[in-house]
């Protein structure tokens, strides 16, 4: 299989939101802070760092501080303005909804590897962690951050602390705990469950209505302009094969899009997206293979999922054409792939 160009990064503006928390804590990363050192901020979002480096700095944290929480308690000690403008957006927003909509539509600034998405689903609102071609474990420090940050900025931007009517209602994380399950609950203030299909915090839908605290609209205007630049410096960053990685990632796995629905989703045809993923030497088959493929080895790294299962959930009727598809992507039949986990 051909090697896509798509190259998962986070800036180091990231990387230094978990630092400045670890240092509030008591644990300086000196890695990260030499990244940082005599950087603007623009330079900040621009300078990017590949994701297996993230990977990396959780698991030095968590060696130092031998806390096998410690992305849940980071997570706890994030203030809105550790985003830098991003932060100062959300908090001049006039409703959740509107500060949720506005940094997720900007998520890929800090990072290009994952995506976050609100679904509506009666009288739920579900913030969910798309992050599928990445299992599990490699993707728990990382979840436990970013729910439990989202939860505590949400007390702060609202001013007030979860009502009733408000409060998280679960939350759920695709690994298994790694601490007392009761920390856990205490740090994200409601029930959470553990192995299920994804990492996501459920909430009543009313919490989108809920003000933000003293927002300012004419700071809200002039952020969004200076963004606007910013915006446009990454985007020219990233390779169209990345930007449609993410697309991907948001979509249903047993209904992945087609090369029209992706060309649309670009505002491009088909035939312009051909042209510009193979001047990156790739192609629009070659890329949704491999993230199926992804995708495969991932449900199947659990030797308890069934084959059939697996098949089923990656939009496969036939399970015979899911035993040849694998094959054809990894050189190895599911059957054998599981027998080689072992």
């Amino acid at each position: 299989m051909k090697q896509s160009l798509r190259t998962p990064s986070v800036s180091v503006h990231y990387l230094s939101i978990i630092a400045n928390a670890l240092r509030r804590m008591g644990y300086v990363q000196r890695d990260i802070e030499q990244r940082t050192e005599a950087l603007s901020e623009d330079e900040f979002y621009l300078q990017r760092v590949p994701v297996e480096t993230l990977f990396a700095i959780w698991q030095q944290a968590e060696r130092v501080s031998q806390d096998p929480l410690i992305a849940l308690h980071v997570g706890e000690r994030i203030h809105p303005m550790d985003y830098g403008l991003l932060g100062q957006l959300m908090m001049n927003c006039n409703t959740i909804q509107e500060a949720v909509e506005r940094i997720l539509s900007l998520e890929f600034v800090l990072n290009n590897a994952f995506a976050s998405q609100v679904i509506v689903e009666g009288e739920w609102a579900i913030n969910r962690i798309f992050c599928d071609q990445y299992d599990a474990e490699t993707m728990r420090h990382v979840a436990e951050q970013d729910i439990a940050a989202l939860i505590n900025i949400g007390v702060f931007v609202m001013n007030r602390d979860y009502s009733d009517e408000n409060r998280p209602l679960e939350v759920h994380f695709r690994h298994s705990p790694k601490g007392d399950i009761s920390e856990y609950q205490r740090a994200l203030r409601c029930p959470v469950k553990f192995n299920q299909q994804y990492s996501q915090v459920i909430y009543p839908k009313a919490i989108l209505d809920a003000p933000i605290y003293n927002p300012s609209p004419r700071v809200a205007e002039l952020l969004k302009a200076e963004l606007k630049s910013l915006i446009e410096k990454i985007e020219t960053q990233d390779s169209l094969s990345v930007r449609m990685w993410r697309f991907f990632q948001t979509q249903e796995t047993a209904n992945l899009p087609d090369i029209e629905r992706t060309a649309q989703h670009f505002n491009m045809t088909s035939r312009t997206l051909q042209r510009h993923l193979k001047q990156e030497r790739t192609s629009f088959q070659d890329e949704i293979r491999q993230f199926k493929a992804i995708l495969a080895k991932n449900l199947l790294n659990d030797r308890n999922q069934p084959i059939a299962q697996a098949a089923y959930l990656l939009g496969f009727q036939d399970l015979s054409a899911f035993h040849k598809a694998f094959k054809r992507w990894t050189g190895q039949t599911p059957g054998e792939y599981q027998k080689s986990l072992l």
